[in-house]
């Protein structure tokens, strides 16, 4: 068995801040207490010597070990916590036991990102506001309403509790570039999902708003629960005053809009962030052109067209596998994360694997990433 890097870290310049990309996964199976005191030990050694600040951060295990990684992260993190709660997304036991990883994006700036507090919904910070100059960005982690409601009124509502914090942190929802959705029990309500999602981008403008092109965020929506144990909960990366910089990828070079098929979002957005412009893939699985699902039973194949697709998404933006900044790596089962760790181990994208539902039943494996900078050659819309 080969295992990913512990520790995956990639730093962009720019020329007034840079961002540090921070991918810890455990090397094999462990006790989840040591495996995390180890891996934010090393994270916090990471910030502490680029002088970064978190800006998103995304912890992956059971539900079982979860409130013991988090004790482990606040203990290591120290006087790095700033009080705004990583997104926990709960997984099945996998390659590594009961935790998956870490994923960390950080500034180093001047100023340092500022907790930001959704109206009305819990207590913690669930947000973070940057400003660099003239420019600024803005981040949301695990935002669920939840409530004791079917998923598609959960789904209804934190959209609206989307639209709420942007709206009081002075944005909207064309600021968006990217979002991920953690869904429990995906494939039981993911057209449920889609019409909520659609009906939300009409009633934001972002789809029908009279100038012939709908404006839909690069997005992953994967059947992984979060620890609030809510049917869905949402992240996302905006980026106020910089809307028309924004560039969405509808449609891949070998994937067809998904839109046509019921599901609102890009296969890719390029955005303008602080060490430079960054290429956002979307959740990508083996779909052809049409929206059918490839080699259905056939884990390697479709692992392998999986990889070719987000590849030419890549390839598109002018970038190559050693500009991939951060990868998650959705698994259906054990067997599918063994096969991608045994036959991929050379792509060298720093990676953590996971395993967790794909939004269809026949569906076994999904990737997103984060790649850049991106050329000013890339794609520009």
């Amino acid at each position: 068995m080969i295992a990913l890097p512990a520790m995956g870290q990639r730093l962009l310049r720019g020329a007034l801040a840079s961002e540090l990309y921070l991918t810890a996964a455990p090397t094999s199976g462990g006790v989840p207490g040591t495996q995390a005191r180890e891996l934010y030990s090393a994270l916090r050694a990471s910030l502490t010597a680029a002088g970064a600040r978190i800006l998103a951060e995304r912890v992956f295990a059971t539900q079982e070990a979860m409130p013991v990684v988090e004790a482990e992260r606040r203990a290591a993190l120290g006087d790095l916590d700033d009080g705004v709660r990583p997104t926990r997304v709960i997984v099945a036991p996998g390659r590594t036991g009961a935790f998956a990883g870490v994923q960390v994006h950080a500034v180093a700036a001047d100023c340092p990102p500022a907790p930001l507090h959704c109206p009305g919904v819990d207590a913690h910070a669930s947000g973070r506001d940057l400003r660099i100059g003239d420019d600024r960005w803005l981040t949301l982690s695990e935002l669920s309403p939840g409530g004791n409601v079917p998923p598609r009124e959960q789904a209804r509502r934190m959209f609206y509790c989307t639209a709420c914090f942007l709206r009081h942190a002075g944005a909207d929802m064309r600021a968006v570039a990217r979002t991920w959705l953690w869904l429990k029990d995906i494939c039981a309500w993911y057209p449920d999902l889609n019409a909520v999602r659609t009906a939300f981008f009409k009633r934001e403008g972002l789809i029908g708003n009279g100038n012939g092109r709908a404006r839909l965020p690069a997005s992953t929506g994967i059947g992984l629960g979060s620890a609030t144990g809510a049917a869905c909960a949402l992240d996302l990366i905006a980026l106020p005053g910089a809307e028309d910089r924004i560039v969405f990828l509808e449609a891949g070079s070998e994937q067809d809009s998904a839109f046509v098929y019921g599901s609102a979002f890009s296969r890719a957005a390029i955005a303008p962030m602080p060490g430079g412009r960054t290429l956002f893939v979307s959740g990508t699985a083996a779909i052809d052109a049409q929206g059918r699902t490839q080699h259905v039973g056939q884990i390697e194949a479709q692992i392998e067209d999986t990889i070719h697709h987000v590849r030419a998404l890549l390839v598109g933006a002018g970038c190559a596998d050693e500009q991939v900044l951060s990868a998650l790596v959705y698994c259906k089962t054990p067997q599918v994360e063994d096969a991608f760790h045994t036959g991929w181990a050379g792509l060298g994208w720093p990676a953590v694997s996971m395993i967790g539902e794909v939004c269809r039943p026949a569906l076994l494996f999904e990737v997103e990433l984060v790649a850049g900078p991106v050329p000013d050659s890339g794609r520009k819309g």
